[in-house]
């Protein structure tokens, strides 16, 4: 129960912050992995975007610090895990797109996304490893994460790949 509350006040940060930004979105979707603000972030300055990112691991950070010496220590416990999780560098979690929101300052699109499926392979790697060692299965649910990431920046990649041959082909 303790982690459902973390998890929310997690992603009702996410949207306060997109709310105060006035970030446009559509429609909220609840999946495997939490809230997913459906908005288009491709027109939205680089500062916004990682302010977005930072809210849900930075409330959790302030949760914890508020109950780590009370009565409900498991709870700050629960929020400190949540925001060091958060910020391991795979998309879709928090810390990857903060990592490819400040690549894609200095790199191409094909460039970001090619970095972003390198590292997440990488981590897949890391966490097969920690299971094999560890016997800890958790580890499990990061995989699938960063798969998904994986998945996700390929999709990126072939669409831009087809809308910008398809704009060529109208000049």
């Amino acid at each position: 129960m303790l982690i459902l509350i973390a998890l929310s006040a997690h992603e009702a940060a996410h949207l306060f912050s997109a709310l105060l930004l006035n970030i446009k979105f559509d429609k909220v979707k609840i999946t495997l992995f939490g809230f997913n603000l459906n908005a288009d972030l491709d027109n939205t300055y680089f500062i916004k975007k990682i302010i977005l990112f930072v809210s849900g691991p930075v409330c959790n950070a302030f949760l914890y610090l508020g109950f780590r010496n009370t009565e409900y220590s498991d709870f700050a416990d629960i929020n400190i895990f949540l925001a060091c999780i958060n910020m391991i560098p795979i998309v879709p979690l928090d810390g990857g797109n903060i990592c490819k929101t400040v690549l894609e300052i200095f790199l191409n699109l094909k460039s970001v996304c090619r970095y972003i499926i390198m590292t997440n392979t990488f981590f897949v790697v890391c966490f097969l490893i920690i299971i094999y060692i560890y016997r800890n299965y958790l580890y499990f649910l990061l995989i699938i994460m960063a798969l998904k990431g994986i998945i996700e920046e390929n999709k990126n990649l072939l669409e831009k790949s087809i809308t910008n041959n398809y704009s060529k082909l109208k000049i």
